[in-house]
């Protein structure tokens, strides 16, 4: 993390949401200097805002009971209305952030309520910080809003380092901004998406789907608890069981496919252009389109780095009309390795992951025809191949 970054986080995130959405934002400076009994009613007022049940109401009452009696570590506490809720129920809270005055109200605010036996706190100082984290190993990771404000390279150094603090078995939550709102807002610059999303001295904001938060974890595999939008559209909820920790800190490597042939199936129409396949698929429903063999990809891909990993191929699909599915198969078209994604007409560009089950090799990717009686019409924009955990 470039000191010049880190200096601008902390300058930005002294100012959080003071609760719910009709309260704005406060500099957690302002609140220390305020004597204890007026910093209480502030900081009530702002809480009472906080967990309504469409803010955060609806997760404090969904993991109450989770959490009781369990070692949770917080990335980003902020006023720490979560981590306070979570106390009052019987966990063991760990408050992390950047910013020295977030954790310092909040400590403030623990010791008042007489929580601070079960309380401990982290200054992140770099983004090596969790290395040295204390109090383990935790059962869960909670980081609501916080490592998507990092770019992935720092956020994955920070996640590697606390995956080494959780136990098996574990959990990992976030919540994110999803790539439908990215786009929504104009695809912009992750230097210049904060500031949309969270005003003008926001120097990063990075969407995130499940399987970006997943590969950020690679190579420790996870079951997929819950993955969800909320908010009205404008924040993701992914929510992690990581079944098997490694501490390999390497990424998967990635195969573009758009160099590799394409074929055309049942008199489907293709076009393979720089950079794009435009295909115009068959107007039966469940009739194959196009096919794209992998068994020469997977060889420039390479064995797998460690037992248990399967394949996924990442892809940016315009659907036009109709609709489609995408899937992985073997050299049976009928015979899929993974689950299907069925993807409907819209305006944006859908970004879609097809994955195998476990260990199994795929042979091809195939797209066909899921809407009866329309000729469905896509433009693939790109296609990688890589490992899956």
């Amino acid at each position: 993390m470039s000191d010049e970054f880190l200096s601008l986080s902390r300058d930005k995130w002294r100012e959080l949401p003071a609760g719910g959405e009709t309260l704005g934002r406060t500099y957690s400076g302002d609140l220390l200097s305020l004597d204890d009994a007026s910093l209480m009613a502030h900081w009530r007022r702002m809480n009472e805002a906080a967990v309504v049940p469409d803010v955060r109401g609806w997760f404090h009452c969904l993991y109450g009971d989770v959490f009781a009696g369990r070692r949770v570590v917080e990335v980003g506490s902020g006023f720490g209305f979560d981590g306070i809720s979570f106390l009052a129920r019987g966990a063991h809270w760990t408050f992390s952030d950047l910013v020295l005055d977030n954790l310092n109200l909040v400590r403030r605010v623990v010791e008042s309520l007489g929580l601070g036996e079960r309380a401990s706190y982290l200054h992140v100082e770099n983004e090596r910080s969790f290395a040295g984290l204390k109090g383990g190993p935790y059962d869960a990771v909670w980081a609501i809003g916080s490592l998507h404000h990092a770019p992935f390279d720092i956020a994955r150094t920070e996640t590697l380092d606390l995956l080494q603090h959780l136990k098996a078995g574990g959990r990992w939550i976030e919540l994110t901004y999803p790539y439908e709102r990215w786009l929504r807002e104009g695809a912009l610059p992750f230097s210049e998406f904060g500031k949309r999303t969270d005003g003008e001295r926001t120097p990063w904001a990075e969407w995130y789907d499940l399987e970006k938060v997943k590969r950020r974890l690679f190579p420790s595999r996870t079951t997929t608890i819950l993955d969800f939008t909320t908010g009205g559209g404008n924040f993701g909820w992914v929510d992690l069981r990581v079944d098997e920790l490694n501490p390999d800190s390497r990424q998967s490597p990635e195969v573009s496919l758009m160099g590799y042939p394409a074929t055309a199936l049942n008199q489907a129409s293709l076009k393979a252009l720089p950079g794009e396949w435009r295909l115009v698929c068959p107007p039966h429903i469940w009739w194959y389109a196009m096919s794209v063999g992998l068994e020469y990809a997977i060889q420039q891909l390479g064995s797998l780095p460690l037992p248990g990993l399967g394949y996924a191929v990442d892809l940016e699909i315009e659907v036009q009309s109709g609709s489609v599915g995408v899937v992985l198969a073997d050299e049976n078209p009928d015979s899929f390795v993974g689950r299907e994604r069925i993807l409907d007409a819209r305006p944006s560009t859908h970004r879609v992951t097809v994955l195998t089950y476990d260990a199994a090799k795929p042979a091809q990717l195939l797209v066909r025809n899921t809407i009866h009686g329309v000729a469905s019409q896509v433009r693939i924009r790109s296609a990688a191949l890589r490992f899956a955990a």
